[in-house]
C-alpha cells in the first residue's frame, strides 16, 4: 500500500510539472501573436551543368578507355573557355556488363558498358550554350541538367530574414494601435531554417522574333530565383485605456 502512495505521489507532480511549463507557452500578461514573410528575388550569376558519357567495348578496359578519353578533351575545351580544375567535378567511373536476353536460355554477354559524369560550375553565363555545345563535340552526348543559381545565397537568404522580422514587427504595431494598445517587450520567437530551392532548371523561353533575329544563346531564358522567408513572434501588449473601444483613438477629455 505504501508503494501504491509513492507512485501516486510522482503521478501528481508529473501533472503539476506539464500544467507549469504548458502554462509558461504564453505570457500571463496581454499578449500579440504574430509573423511575418519576406521574399527577396535574384538574377542567377551562375549554373551548374552535369554532363554524362558512356562508351560501350567488348572489353571493359576499352570501354573505360573510351571515356576517359572524351573527358580528358571535354577538361582541355573548358580550360581553353577560362574553367578552372575547381569548378570541374568528374572524379568517377562505373562499369557494367551488358547482356542480350532476348533469346531463350542463359543470357548472353554483349560487352561492357562504362560511364563518368562530369560536372561544371559556370561563372560566366554568357557561356552556357557554348560549353553544351563543347560537351557534345567531345563526344559527351549525354546532358542531364543545367541548373541556374548565385554565388552567395546566403547573403539573399539573410535579406529575405531581415524582411519578414520587419513585416512581423509592423503587423503587430498596427494590430496593436488598431485595439488602442502599444507594443511591449517579445515574449517569444518562433523560427526555423529555410530550405529555399535556389536552383531553377533552364527551360527554353518562346521566340517572339524571327528567327534571323535571334540567337541560340538568347533562347535559354535566366529565371529570376526567390529567397523566401518566415518567423512567429508573440509580443507582451501596453494597454492604454481598458475602457476605449476597438479602432477608438480619440483621448478622452477632462471632466
Amino acid at each position: 500500500m505504501k508503494k501504491r502512495l509513492t507512485a501516486l505521489g510522482l503521478l501528481s507532480v508529473s501533472m503539476g510539472l506539464t500544467a507549469s511549463v504548458s502554462a509558461e507557452t504564453t505570457p500571463n500578461t496581454p499578449y500579440l501573436s504574430t509573423s511575418g514573410q519576406g521574399q527577396v528575388q535574384a538574377q542567377p550569376d551562375m549554373a551548374t551543368i552535369v554532363i554524362e558519357v558512356k562508351a560501350t567495348h567488348a572489353q571493359a578496359s576499352q570501354a573505360k578507355k573510351q571515356v576517359d578519353s572524351r573527358i580528358a578533351r571535354y577538361f582541355d575545351f573548358l580550360h581553353q573557355q577560362g574553367v578552372a580544375d575547381k569548378d570541374i567535378n568528374a572524379a568517377n567511373i562505373e562499369t557494367h556488363a551488358d547482356y542480350d536476353y532476348s533469346q531463350r536460355g542463359k543470357p548472353k554477354l554483349t560487352g561492357y558498358q562504362a560511364s563518368r559524369r562530369v560536372e561544371v560550375t559556370l561563372h560566366q553565363l554568357a557561356k552556357l550554350n557554348t560549353l553544351l555545345d563543347g560537351a557534345l563535340a567531345a563526344g559527351l552526348n549525354d546532358i542531364r541538367s543545367v541548373s541556374m543559381g548565385v554565388d552567395h545565397p546566403e547573403h539573399y537568404q539573410q535579406q529575405a530574414r531581415q524582411d519578414a522580422i520587419k513585416d512581423a514587427i509592423t503587423k503587430a504595431k498596427g494590430l496593436a494601435s488598431g485595439f488602442n494598445a502599444s507594443l511591449g517587450s517579445v515574449w517569444s520567437i518562433n523560427y526555423q531554417t529555410q530550405h529555399n530551392v535556389t536552383m531553377p532548371m533552364v527551360r527554353m523561353m518562346s521566340v517572339q522574333a524571327s528567327a534571323a533575329d535571334t540567337t541560340p544563346d538568347q533562347t535559354y531564358q535566366q529565371k529570376k530565383l526567390d529567397f523566401t522567408d518566415n518567423v512567429e513572434v508573440v509580443f507582451t501588449l501596453n494597454t492604454h485605456s481598458l475602457g476605449a473601444e476597438p479602432g477608438d483613438h480619440t483621448q478622452p477629455t477632462s471632466p
